[in-house]
């Protein structure tokens, strides 16, 4: 398989991932049939979507530092330490019909997010380091940019903001179907 269809392939599927955390968090805030339906079936499903996106970050990341050759930068490595966590945990949980979880890939997931955030903003020259991250790999350094935006660390934070959306509703406490007089 080409690194190219790879890189396309994994572009579409964190557009997919950043669209199911958005719907989610709208779903949390408003008042309607359908998002009641939504939080439901994220309920339902929720940890094993987490521990399929985490999984497939965590493997498409290894594919592309293993096998394509894109060296992992300092903040890659920290984004890293977060998914592969949240893939491990999220997994387990997922065995066990756990959904109490959420509370501990939330919080993997906010800190992977801010570091993503940074690195994101390091790569588009927004921010500026004063030290350079490493000389062999440095943090500015875009291996590909699918879409015209689509970067790894963005397919890392879209992954992170779809876990943090579905932690937040696995949170939520079920709303009664039957009404109290």
């Amino acid at each position: 398989m080409n690194s190219d269809a790879v890189q396309l392939f994994s572009a579409l599927l964190t557009l997919v991932a950043l669209a199911g955390g958005l719907i989610t968090f709208l779903a949390l805030v408003v008042q309607a049939s359908w998002a009641a339906t939504w939080i439901a079936t994220v309920r339902t499903y929720g940890v094993w979507a987490i521990c399929a996106i985490t999984s497939t970050a965590m493997v498409g990341s290894l594919y592309f530092s293993e096998v394509v050759g894109y060296a992992p930068c300092k903040y890659c490595w920290y984004q890293r330490i977060a998914m592969y966590s949240i893939a491990i945990i999220s997994l387990v949980a997922a065995l066990r019909k756990d959904n109490n979880i959420a509370p501990y890939a939330l919080t993997l997931a906010a800190l992977g997010l801010v570091v993503s955030v940074y690195h994101y903003l390091l790569e588009w020259g927004v921010v500026n380091q004063k030290t350079a991250c490493s000389v062999e790999v440095p943090c500015t350094s875009i291996w590909f940019r699918e879409f015209g935006f689509i970067t790894l660390c963005f397919m890392a934070g879209s992954a992170f903001i779809a876990v943090i959306a579905f932690s937040l509703a696995l949170m939520r406490t079920p709303q009664n179907s039957s009404q109290e007089d």
